[in-house]
């Protein structure tokens, strides 16, 4: 019963923080889990129901608002579903030690350019060669977010914003989209082979989904010059953790 309502709070805890930067919650989720005993297998299964509480709560916290662009929603989520069935079948235990090196300094790198104000850093229409850029570094970057876990997704938001023209607050909503699609491909790939932890799945499931909906309002609310500050937040911090491994 302690166990439970730790986990809640964990879960709670990093998903107010992910809803209020679009990500991050796995560096405080992973390490917990691990802790106390699951496998890193489990640990992908139990994840895969807390995607599930996490992007639903953050979607219903957005749902009245036009911040989905459809037209971006639907072939990101067809790159999703195969970005993450091919990583199913990939082994999980590649050296990931040097990328996570280069992705802490290149996010250390990308943070000023959330604050420039002028030509291609703006939000807005992007021309067609492009978007197909953006389409291939997302679909990239999720196939690796899926395999190496933290990390890779706070880069997400590179092609999200400079190559797709989102706003902040676009990508942040679009990504919990992705996020519920690969959560439920893996829950379906998971569940069968009986990895999920129910005990810690519950719990997770509704910490996640009231966490990742008061941190979506607190970022809808608050409007895009926070969620940038929030997103570089979740870079700094990422790219902290990353390079102290």
């Amino acid at each position: 019963m302690e166990t439970t309502f730790i986990t809640f709070c964990v879960v709670l805890l990093s998903s107010i923080l992910s809803g209020m930067s679009g990500g991050g919650g796995g560096f405080i989720m992973t390490p917990y889990f691990l802790l106390v005993g699951l496998t890193p297998q489990q640990n992908i299964a139990v994840g895969s129901v807390i995607g599930l509480g996490l992007s639903g709560g953050s979607l219903v916290a957005a749902r009245r608002t036009s911040l989905l662009n459809r037209r971006i929603v639907y072939p990101l989520t067809l790159v999703t579903v195969a970005a993450t069935i091919i990583a199913t079948f990939v082994l999980p235990n590649v050296h990931a030690g040097a990328y996570e090196k280069f992705i802490g300094v290149f996010l250390l790198v990308m943070i000023p350019t959330l604050f420039i104000k002028k030509g291609l850093f703006l939000p807005g229409a992007r021309s067609k060669h492009m978007m197909i850029i953006g389409y291939g570094l997302f679909t990239l970057l999720w196939f690796a977010n899926a395999i190496f876990s933290a990390g890779f997704a706070a880069l997400l938001f590179v092609p999200m914003l400079f190559c797709m023209g989102m706003t902040a607050l676009e990508a942040n909503v679009t990504k919990r989209i992705a996020a519920l699609v690969q959560a439920v491909v893996l829950f379906a790939v998971l569940a069968p082979q009986g990895l999920i932890v129910w005990s810690f799945a519950a719990a997770g499931l509704v910490g996640a989904w009231i966490g990742g909906h008061i941190g979506t309002h607190i970022a809808i609310k608050n409007g895009e010059q926070f969620a940038r500050y929030a997103l570089a937040g979740l870079m700094v911090v990422s790219s902290i953790l990353l390079l102290c491994k």
